[in-house]
C-alpha cells in the first residue's frame, strides 16, 4: 500500500516525513507545489521536534499528473478545508493502473481515482467530508491531534515528543458502514501509522470526534487576529464555544465531552519547546496569516457554526463576525496580531447586540 499525501505542509508534511523515515516497500508521495515543492524535490523535509533535527528524503510530486496512480494507493488529503474541493476535483478522474507496479507494461486502467481508491480527509472541520461523497465512493473522516508548523519552505516544526500525534480513523456516512474491505483498510493504516510513530484510534463514530475538535477549533482565527500569545484567546473563546454548542444541541449534534477526549489522549502529548524555533507559534489559521497566504480556513470552521445555525433557522452572530473578521484580515495581508482584544471584542459585543430579538 502506497499513500499519497495531497497537500503536504504541517500536517501532510509531518505525516508523509514519518512514513518515510518509518521505511517500507513503497514510500510515500508528498504533492506539493511552489516553493515548497521545490525545497522538498531539492533538498528533503527537514524535520524539527523537542528531540530531533533531521532532514528525510520525500518523494514528491507538485501535479496530479505526475503520479501515476495505482489500485492499492490510498489518497490522504491535508489541504486547509478551504482548498479541499479544488484537491478533490483535481484527484477524482485521474486514472488508476492495475498490476504489481504502475510500471509494468501489462498494466491496464481499471478506473478512476474517485470509483477505486479510498480517500482519507486530515483535515480541520466536518464539511470536507460531505464534499469528498460527491466525488469519491469510499470516504473516511479523519480527526487530527497533531501540533505542526509550516512556516519556511521545506520544513515542518513538530512540537511533540517522542508520539508524534494521534489520529481517529473512520468511513464516512454513519456507523455500520464499514465493509470488510473498509477493516482491512483500517487495520493496515492504523498499523503503518503506529510504526511511524502516530497513535491510531479507528472509529465509528469519527464525524462525532470531528464535531468535538471543531469547537477547540474555534479559536484558531483568533490566534491569527489577536497573536498566537494573546491573554484573551481563552476568554474570548469560551464565547465562541458557548454559541457553537448552542447551535450543535439546536441542530440535534453529538460530540464528544471533554472528559472523553482528556481519557483519549491520556499522557501521550509530550508538549516541549522545539530549540532554535520562534517562541510564538499558533495553530492552522495563525499560520496562514503568518505566511501571507491570502486566504484563512475560518469560513469552514467559525463559518461552518454560522451555515448550521442558519441551516436550522437561527443565528451565530458571534462565530460569523469572527469568520468575517479573519476572512478581511486575511485578504488584507493584515499578518497574525493585527487587532487588539480590545477591539475584537467591541465588533463581537456588536454583532450580538444587533442579532438580538
Amino acid at each position: 500500500m502506497r499513500y499519497v499525501i495531497i497537500g503536504s505542509g504541517a500536517i501532510g508534511g509531518a505525516l508523509g516525513a514519518r512514513l518515510a523515515g518509518a521505511g517500507g516497500a513503497h514510500p510515500p508521495v508528498l504533492v506539493a507545489r511552489g516553493d515548497h515543492g521545490r525545497a522538498l524535490s531539492t533538498s528533503g523535509l527537514r524535520l524539527r521536534t523537542p528531540d530531533e533535527d533531521i532532514t528525510i528524503p520525500v518523494v514528491v510530486a507538485q501535479t496530479p499528473q505526475e503520479v501515476t496512480l495505482r489500485d492499492d494507493d490510498v489518497l490522504v488529503l491535508t489541504t486547509k478545508t478551504h482548498q479541499a474541493e479544488a484537491a478533490l476535483r483535481d484527484w477524482v478522474d485521474r486514472p488508476v493502473l492495475a498490476g504489481e507496479s504502475a510500471a509494468d507494461p501489462g498494466a491496464t486502467v481499471v478506473g478512476t481515482a474517485g470509483e477505486r481508491l479510498p480517500i482519507l480527509l486530515a483535515l480541520n472541520g466536518v464539511a470536507s467530508e460531505r464534499m469528498a461523497l460527491r466525488y469519491f465512493e469510499r470516504v473516511f473522516g479523519v480527526c487530527v491531534w497533531l501540533p505542526a508548523v509550516h512556516l519556511e519552505p521545506g520544513e515542518v516544526i513538530l512540537r511533540i515528543a517522542p508520539t508524534s500525534g494521534m489520529f481517529l480513523i473512520g468511513r464516512y456516512a454513519g456507523p455500520g458502514v464499514a465493509s470488510p474491505a473498509d477493516r482491512e483498510l483500517l487495520a493496515t493504516v492504523t498499523a503503518d501509522w503506529t510504526a511511524a510513530s502516530f497513535v491510531v484510534h479507528t472509529m465509528d463514530d469519527v464525524m462525532r470526534w470531528k464535531y468535538a475538535k471543531l469547537l477547540s477549533n474555534l479559536g484558531n482565527a483568533l490566534q491569527a487576529l489577536l497573536g498566537a500569545r494573546s491573554p484573551s484567546l481563552s476568554t474570548i473563546a469560551d464565547r465562541l464555544r458557548t454559541e457553537a454548542e448552542e447551535v450543535y444541541r439546536s441542530a440535534g449534534i453529538e460530540w464528544a465531552s471533554p472528559d472523553e477526549e482528556a481519557a483519549l489522549r491520556g499522557d501521550v502529548f509530550d508538549n516541549r519547546p522545539v530549540p532554535g524555533t520562534p517562541t510564538e507559534l499558533g495553530g492552522s489559521s495563525w499560520q496562514s496569516m503568518a505566511r501571507g497566504s491570502g486566504t484563512i480556513e475560518t469560513d469552514y470552521l467559525n463559518g461552518e457554526i454560522a451555515y448550521l445555525a442558519r441551516s436550522n433557522g437561527g443565528r451565530a452572530p458571534l462565530n460569523a463576525m469572527v469568520a468575517r473578521l479573519a476572512r478581511e484580515a486575511a485578504v488584507a495581508g493584515a499578518g497574525a496580531g493585527s487587532m487588539t482584544a480590545d477591539e475584537l471584542e467591541r465588533r463581537l459585543d456588536e454583532a450580538e447586540r444587533a442579532a438580538a430579538p
